[in-house]
This record gives structure tokens, sequence and C-alpha cells, in this order.
């Protein structure tokens, strides 16, 4: 960034009162733990710092990326040039008229904890998913016991214009891991869930441990991973065929394929951005070759996705 772009910048977020960082590591907010630095990195406090900050980037031809709690996405090694917004701080949740209204960054195990405490069904199948409602919206997070559009009522987003825009479910055009906002590369600023569905306490919780406990037993969350690295490909599960082509185990660098799920790529220990790239390259040849099938990239390379 020029210096003096940077410093009206600066300028600009000290006097809104946000808060940012220069050079700011960014592998804390990784899933794998993997990474570079961001050159502004900014923490808003409210949706209307986040719109602030946004329109200002805009203003000056700044780079402006939004990430939450980097559940699915792999930090490029040379950093991300611009400013990137962290979410963490949007964690507001409220219930209201059989409703709850949550913003971005709240964080899925605390959503469904939520919904538990008040008595509400239907968003047991989040607990225990990393990453936060934005991220989930935007990719239709879920598993066996649901999908982000089974509960989503309204999704408040903000366009790479800055205007705002509130999509009923019905518009948000949700699919296998797509929505209407990761297809047009909108923000997520807040969303209405349905809370509606009634049920015993002892009964939700019940569940959201077994679905606990099922992750726990499945998937290799003893390392830095960031979930299912690939899409289902249709007519077949990506982890039987990842195990079929020989992978199991397949390193590059101290990235792995787990042998715990095929379907999950881990961090030894000091794995970098790139050794997971390349391993799902690796590992995209090699199912290709002896399959013919092409496994289609479910995480993100962040920012190189959003360019």
């Amino acid at each position: 960034m020029d210096k003096i772009i940077k410093k009206r910048l600066i300028d600009f977020l000290k006097l809104k009162g946000i808060e940012f960082f220069e050079n700011f590591s960014l592998k804390e907010f990784a899933a794998y733990k993997t990474g570079g630095k961001g050159e502004i990195v900014i923490f808003p406090n409210s949706i209307e710092k986040l719109k602030k900050g946004f329109a200002f980037c805009k203003r000056l031809g700044i780079p402006f990326y939004v990430l939450g709690g980097g559940a699915n996405v792999i930090i490029n090694d040379n950093g991300v040039e611009g400013v990137v917004c962290i979410t963490k701080n949007l964690n507001k949740i409220a219930y209201k008229c059989g409703m709850i209204i949550a913003q971005c960054g709240v964080p899925l195990e605390t959503l469904s904890y939520f919904a538990y405490a008040k008595g509400v069904s239907g968003f047991e199948f989040a607990y225990n998913i990393p990453g936060t409602v934005g991220g989930a919206l935007i990719m239709n997070a879920g598993n066996n016991y649901g999908e982000f559009k089974d509960i989503a009522c309204f999704v408040k987003v903000m366009d790479k214009k800055g205007k705002e825009f509130v999509f009923p479910e019905s518009m948000c055009q949700f699919g296998y891991r797509a929505s209407i906002f990761k297809k047009k590369g909108f923000i997520i600023l807040e969303a209405v869930f349905r809370a509606t569905a009634r049920k015993d306490k002892r009964k939700i919780l019940s569940l959201m441990e077994k679905i606990k406990k099922e992750r726990e037993s499945k998937f290799p969350l003893e390392y830095p991973n960031a979930g299912s690295v690939f899409k289902r490909p249709e007519g077949y599960y990506a982890g039987k065929l990842i195990e079929e082509s020989g992978c199991g185990g397949l390193r590059v660098g101290n990235a792995m394929v787990s042998e715990k799920h095929k379907g999950f790529i881990v961090n030894l220990g000091n794995a970098t951005s790139k050794d997971i790239k390349d391993l799902i390259a690796l590992v995209q040849k090699r199912v290709y070759d002896k399959f013919d099938v092409k496994l289609e990239r479910e995480q993100i390379f962040f920012p190189e996705d959003f360019i």
C-alpha cells in the first residue's frame, strides 16, 4: 500500500475508533494455523464501523477482505495486502418473537448453545462446527443433521459497492456448500433465524453432545485442520476416492492427508499454506488419474479466491 494512502487509512481508523494492527499475523485466525500477515488488520466492534471501514477503503481503492473464524480458508503464506477485517467482535446475539438475530461474527457453537438455552430446537447440527455465522451462511455449512438453509429466515448483506440488501431464505440460492452470497462475493452483516421449534432442553443437549462425540470420533481434531477439503462429487464420496487412490497419509512437508478421515488435511506442526495447497493439487491429480473424477475444492484460498 502506498505510504500516503496508508497514513490516511490509519488516521481514519484512529478517528473512527476502529481497532487495528499493522503487519498482523493471521495464523491465529486460520484453522490450519498457517499463513502470513495482514498489512492492516481491523477489529470493528459494530456493524456500523465495519461499513465505514469498507466505504473508506473503497474510496481509496484499498483491497478489503472479511475473515471470520477461518474455518474453511487457507491464508496465503505471503500475507494479504490491503485491509483484513476480522469479525470476532461482531458477536451480538438476541432472541425476539420466535427469532434469533445474530451478527456475522457469532461462533456457531455459541449460536447452537444460545438456542439450546432458549429451549429452541433446529440448531443442534451447528454445535461443534468451527467457524462463524457469516462464513456458515456463505457456504451453507452443515452436516447429516442439518444445514443453514434449514434455519435461515433473513440475511442482511452488503455488496461490493457498499449497498445493503436483506435476502429472505427463498432468495439465498442455498445449495451444497453454495449460496448467492458466495457467488456474488457479498459480505454478511447479520442474520435472522427461525426459532419456533420447541423441545425439551435435555433432548436438545443430548443431540448436541451426540453430534460432538461423532465429530471427535470421525475427524482428526487433534491436529489443526479446516474441515472437509473437497466437495462431495456427484455419485461418489471424496474420502473414499482419496483412500482408494492411495492418498491416505500422503504428505507434502508437514501437511498430511489424515489417516483418520481421508477427506481432511492436517497440519502436523509446521506446515505452510503452500504445503497444503500442493498436497491438495497432488490429491486431485491422483484421484483424476485413477477415477477420471475431478475433485472440486471446498476450501477457499485467501485472498486469491476473492481477487
